[in-house]
């Protein structure tokens, strides 16, 4: 329970399958909307798969930009909350006095 709420939310995960879902979608809605102008029996399957299309269009804009919206939201509160660590020495301090010493000996 000590990861925070954003670190265990795969929110890049989840906007890329969205924006994902958006753009098929909306590619999709454009070709059946071209194949249903000839009208006919097809035309009217391709109206009903064109409504499907347009749902998943509205249903992943709504829920991108909510994402969005939490995702910033949680920065935010990340940023204000946050407590600073202290920066980690790739070298101790003993390993260079040992350095020294032993230049200075030599």
């Amino acid at each position: 329970m000590s990861e925070r709420l954003i670190d265990r939310i795969p929110f890049a995960k989840i906007i890329a399958v969205l924006a994902t879902v958006f753009g098929i979608s909306l590619g999709l809605c454009g070709i059946t909307f071209v194949v249903s102008l000839g009208g006919g029996r097809s035309g009217e399957f391709f109206l009903g798969l064109g409504m499907l299309e347009l749902i998943a269009i509205v249903l992943s804009a709504v829920l991108l930009v909510l994402t969005l919206i939490v995702f910033v939201t949680l920065l935010i509160f990340r940023g204000v909350s946050k407590k600073v660590s202290q920066p980690q020495k790739l070298f101790g301090e003993e390993d260079d006095t040992k350095n020294e010493k032993n230049e200075s000996s030599s």
